[in-house]
């Protein structure tokens, strides 16, 4: 029986009788990659660092200066609707884009991942040059 099968045998599927879940291709994981660098990169010129709609809600979010900004535009997010988020949303087609070419559970690991490195950024950029060791 293969990992990935997409027969719909009552072997395969088990006994839960879920159908059997089928890898995306080469071309699909490309075609989901590219949608998604367009998507990051329309956000990265309109200086949107968290994805609109993206759950934060374990914590994670930008640190140092911009940490009350980010807070205050997280709890404005938080009280409108997904829906709102989505029409506030400035690169409304390269997300369109990227939600038909991408799975939903890489949607969400890629929107936290993007946030994880802005994060990032924003450390080093607070912390400064560091003085060498003697």
């Amino acid at each position: 029986m293969a990992l990935f099968s997409s027969s719909n045998s009552s072997q395969d599927s088990g006994s839960s009788g879920a159908p059997a879940t089928v890898a995306p291709t080469r071309s699909e994981r490309q075609a989901c990659w590219t949608h998604r660098d367009a998507y990051f990169g329309c956000l990265t010129r309109n200086k949107v660092t968290i994805p609109p709609g993206t759950d934060m809600s374990d914590g994670r979010g930008a640190i140092g200066k911009a940490a009350k900004e980010e807070q205050e535009r997280l709890q404005r997010e938080k009280n409108q609707s997904v829906e709102e988020a989505r029409k506030a949303d400035p690169c409304i087609q390269e997300r369109e884009g990227y939600e038909q070419n991408c799975a939903r559970s890489w949607i969400d690991y890629f929107n936290k991942r993007r946030v994880l490195e802005e994060r990032q950024k924003m450390m080093y950029a607070q912390g400064g040059p560091q003085p060498a060791a003697k």
